[in-house]
């Protein structure tokens, strides 16, 4: 979907803004913005005029996020300039200017994006506040933090502690009732600033996809998405700032985070916020006409020793999907990847596999007491590849799209190995009713195999594994940071026996 960029709107209140910091330097003279305070001319521009009440401030994100190699630091500002970053390793700090992906049209519609990659050795890093106009978001003095299981002298060699969030947005349809954007109705800051603590604070996050939720902007929770002066389209950096880097301040400013597309991030819907911020790999044009990029590779990402295979399965869920999503080619295109990820990604030691829709998930009981499930598109990609399951490495399956907790495992079976799906997909979004008996359906056929344990929760919360140095321990907590009761974890083979 092609971003709107309402120059004309936009023209109304651009001599309220800092000319230096809204300059534009797209390709297009047009896309100036403005920014001289004598209407386009050479003279001396006068002193900015305060913007009116509501109007959105000015301010740079700073984020950390795992990618193919390694680590890279991030950075959306409405300059048109790159800041410094200054790295750390041991006594040594060098200064390095970050890499411009591209650069900002319209703020808060779009914002300049600078990158840079960071030595697994590498100790602190921050971005040098003197090198940036506006002030540094999450911490104001530009820190941000780096994989500590690559350090020299650490004492773990892949993350001890890892946050779980997925479908996190504020819900707003287009017609209909909206979901309360308050911290009662839309506890997502609550739920990421209790992760970012509780039960230790986490030294890798997982976003397991969907980050904007509106079909129409608002100026709730925050001017960024439909305040004055802002894009009225939902597909923009002010929603994404007001829908996730806000409430998820304290996260950000604790730990590196990994993304994973979701549904929402298709082309159709905010695929070009996906590409230009959170990618792996940013891009301007995957979004573009004619061949937009639904179907991106698998990719492997290391955190030390432990893999996350990294797939883009926002075409896979059975609802309405832009005609880049078109059905027939799905199948084919999922059994590809998924003998890529066998054949190509998965590595002797840890393996997680990381799909916002899940390949094996409850959802629903039938008249007969049967489970309904999905994700059938999915299931039958494993099935169709060379091996006919995910390779015997793969150790978990996490996923979200489903707004709920949910912990599923299968009866071990040498002929149809399935690793556990945990579904984390209520930090945020309003929930799916749970309208089964986890209990009734232990030992039900869910795709032709008998389900071993099944717990769900309908809580807001987050998930946490832990490195207990043998196998890895799962937890779920509530919103407030509180640990649900059952829900407590010990991975033993492809199986979680005795919750408590």
């Amino acid at each position: 979907m092609k971003k709107p960029r309402h120059v004309a709107r936009w023209g109304l209140i651009a001599g309220l803004l800092v000319a230096a910091v809204l300059t534009s330097a797209t390709v297009s003279p047009a896309h100036d913005g403005g920014g001289r305070g004598d209407g386009g001319g050479y003279g001396p521009t006068p002193p900015p005029t305060p913007p009116p009440p509501g109007t959105p401030t000015q301010e740079a994100w700073a984020w950390t996020q795992l990618i193919p190699g390694g680590a890279q630091v991030r950075v959306a500002t409405p300059a048109t300039t790159c800041p410094i970053l200054v790295v750390t390793t041991g006594a040594q700090a060098v200064r390095h200017q970050m890499v411009l992906e591209s650069t900002v049209a319209l703020y808060p519609t779009t914002a300049t994006v600078c990158t840079r990659r960071v030595a697994a050795t590498a100790t602190a890093a921050r971005i040098d506040a003197a090198t940036s106009p506006v002030p540094l978001r999450p911490n104001a003095n530009g820190a941000v933090p780096l994989p500590n299981w690559t350090q020299p002298g650490s004492t773990t060699s892949r993350p001890a502690n890892i946050a779980l969030i997925g479908d996190t947005g504020c819900r707003i349809p287009a017609t209909g009732t909206p979901q309360a954007c308050t911290p009662q109705g839309w506890p997502f800051q609550r739920v990421a600033t209790n992760a970012a603590n509780e039960p230790a604070p986490p030294n890798l996050v997982v976003h397991l996809g969907d980050y904007i939720y509106r079909s129409r902007p608002g100026p709730t929770p925050s001017p960024f998405c439909g305040g004055p002066g802002t894009s009225p389209s939902m597909h923009t950096w002010g929603c994404l700032v007001a829908d996730f880097f806000q409430p998820a301040a304290r996260l950000l400013e604790q730990a590196p985070f990994v993304f994973v597309r979701g549904n929402h991030e298709t082309c159709g819907r905010s695929g070009e916020v996906w590409f230009r911020y959170l990618a792996p790999t940013p891009s301007l044009t995957a979004c573009g006409a004619p061949n937009p990029e639904d179907f991106s590779r698998p990719v492997r990402i290391d955190a030390g020793t432990l893999g996350l295979l990294l797939m883009d399965t926002s075409c896979a869920s059975d609802e309405a999907n832009p005609p880049s999503c078109a059905l027939a080619q799905r199948p084919a295109r999922y059994t590809a990847q998924f003998n890529e990820v066998n054949n190509s990604l998965v590595r002797d030691g840890d393996n997680f596999l990381l799909s916002h829709t899940p390949i094996w998930a409850v959802r629903g009981e039938t008249a007969a007491g049967n489970p309904v499930w999905i994700d059938e598109i999915l299931s039958d990609a494993v099935a169709a590849t060379g091996l006919g399951i995910l390779d015997r490495r793969i150790d978990l399956v996490l996923a979200g799209h489903i707004h709920l907790y949910q912990m599923l495992t299968f009866e071990t079976s040498t002929q149809f190995h399935r690793p556990p799906v945990v579904t984390v997909g209520a930090s945020g979004t309003e929930l799916d009713p749970k309208t089964w008996q986890d209990s009734a359906l232990i030992g039900k056929l869910l795709d032709g195999v008998a389900i071993g344990e099944l717990i769900t929760v309908d809580r807001f919360g987050y998930g946490v594994l832990r490195d207990t140095g043998t196998t890895w321990n799962l937890r779920f907590f509530n919103q407030f940071g509180t640990r649900v009761p059952g829900t407590n974890c010990n991975l033993v083979g492809a199986r979680f026996p005795n919750c408590l």
